[in-house]
């Protein structure tokens, strides 16, 4: 596994293995953030229930997850995507503008996704891991779901035999 300090062999941040990348932001909040962030994001809200079908959207997004600390002055946004992180953020602004400027409004500064600002902003805010590990740094999140395809119609064959 090779860890290189930026992502895609430019100078973004970020640490990659194979095709995966990782990505951190860690943002000052406004005043209040932190609990609208929990109203937004919440399991009963309507964006936190939905989260799935919207990085669904993407194709590339591993996983992600928010934190806010520092007494609630603070957010933490962590992903690991597949690809190169121009396009991994071009895709934000094209899949889901409005999702990800509600939430991401909450952080000082935001200039709002469709910006031209907006990935300075994230240079800014984004800190490398000092390491990253991913259990399949060669398969992209199209592979994995093509692969868990396969498998539940195999399952479905062994079943079927094995009555």
């Amino acid at each position: 596994m090779s860890n290189s300090n930026v992502a895609q062999g430019n100078s973004r941040p970020g640490l990659k293995a194979g095709q995966s990348n990782e990505f951190t932001l860690i943002m000052n909040l406004k005043p209040g953030g932190a609990e609208r962030l929990r109203q937004k994001l919440g399991s009963g809200s309507q964006l936190g229930g939905q989260n799935q079908s919207l990085m669904d959207r993407m194709g590339t997004v591993h996983d992600l997850r928010y934190l806010v600390f520092d007494n609630d002055t603070r957010l933490l946004f962590a992903s690991t995507f597949d690809g190169d992180w121009d396009q991994y953020l071009d895709d934000f602004g094209a899949y889901i503008p409005n999702e990800i400027d509600m939430i991401f409004g909450e952080a000082e500064g935001f200039p709002g996704i469709r910006s031209p600002d907006v990935k300075d902003w994230i240079v800014k805010n984004q800190v490398s891991s000092i390491h990253f590990y991913s259990a399949y740094p060669n398969a992209s999140v199209k592979d994995l779901g093509k692969a868990m395809k396969v498998k539940g119609a195999l399952d479905v064959l062994l079943d079927a035999t094995s009555s």
